[in-house]
């Protein structure tokens, strides 16, 4: 968590993402209904990419963690210096006699290493259309400059940006679309489901050279049984049952166990508390 940090948007203003909250890598949870958080939340992610472009100045994002490991490696920390550095100046007084000013204390090895920043917005489209009367609309469109910016800018600053859009057509003509480098596009749910199709979940990624690979995603919200974590069972199986389709789950075992999501954010929360990581400070406070 120090490492890494989410930023999780609501854009359409529902909490669909609050589950994710468990995770101990979200350190921002912004639902666009309210739009003066919206609008300091904005403000400070811009806020963000400034401090970040000024830090960095010409390096990208890995070059500079890889010349602050470098200056941490050296004796006492101390920054190694570069062609435009001087060790010390010729002072010439009105006398003959050179001598040599001593340098100026060397610097630390500078602040400590960025974290890589993700910000996710789900219900882009929202953001960018969103509905009249939406509580959040007033402050949709700082939001959606700001994610602009991250999606033009903010590679090289080490923040990424995962968007999601249920209405494609009304975000095709967007900086952060144009400008896409990978795309899911998730297939519709059978309707009504069958046990004979495929589980939701089911979608093609498209790779900037036009390559397509289809995936299976899995619903990490969804309750697994509480008889999933049992040792395996052997049951007999006779003869003129041989062949027959395997035996759903009695009903009331579905859905009574921990969410996979709920399972990884618990496994994730003690490694981070193995090696004493904590989690980003918020962008903006969260609302009372």
């Amino acid at each position: 968590p120090d490492r890494l940090g989410i930023l999780l948007i609501d854009g359409g203003g529902r909490d669909g993402l609050r589950p994710c909250t468990e995770l101990p890598h979200v350190f921002t949870h912004l639902v666009a209904s309210d739009p003066v958080r919206m609008r300091e939340c904005a403000q400070a992610l811009g806020g963000e990419l400034k401090r970040r472009a000024e830090l960095l100045g010409g390096l990208d994002f890995t070059t500079w963690h890889a010349r602050y490991e470098e200056a941490r490696a050296l004796p006492g920390g101390r920054r190694p210096f570069g062609p435009g550095d001087r060790r010390g100046d010729l002072d010439s007084p009105a006398s003959s006699t050179l001598r040599l000013r001593p340098a100026a204390p060397p610097a630390g090895p500078g602040p400590s290493p960025l974290p890589r920043i993700v910000v996710l917005a789900d219900d882009f489209d929202a953001l960018v259309a969103p509905a009249l009367g939406s509580p959040g609309r007033p402050s949709a469109g700082s939001v959606v400059r700001v994610l602009e910016a991250v999606a033009r800018d903010g590679e090289r600053l080490g923040v990424h940006l995962v968007a999601t859009s249920a209405r494609p057509d009304r975000t095709e003509d967007t900086e952060l679309a144009r400008g896409a480098r990978l795309r899911i596009v998730l297939d519709p749910p059978v309707v009504p489901p069958s046990p004979d199709e495929v589980a939701p979940g089911r979608g093609r990624l498209g790779h900037p050279d036009g390559r397509v690979t289809p995936f299976q995603g899995g619903r990490v919200t969804g309750r697994i049984p509480r008889t999933a974590t049992l040792r395996p069972t052997v049951v007999p199986l006779e003869w003129e049952r041989m062949g027959d389709p395997p035996a759903r789950r009695p009903v009331r075992e579905l859905g009574n166990g921990p969410t996979d999501l709920a399972l990884l954010a618990s496994a994730l929360e003690r490694a981070a508390r193995s090696v004493n990581a904590e989690r980003l400070p918020p962008l903006v406070p969260s609302p009372s």
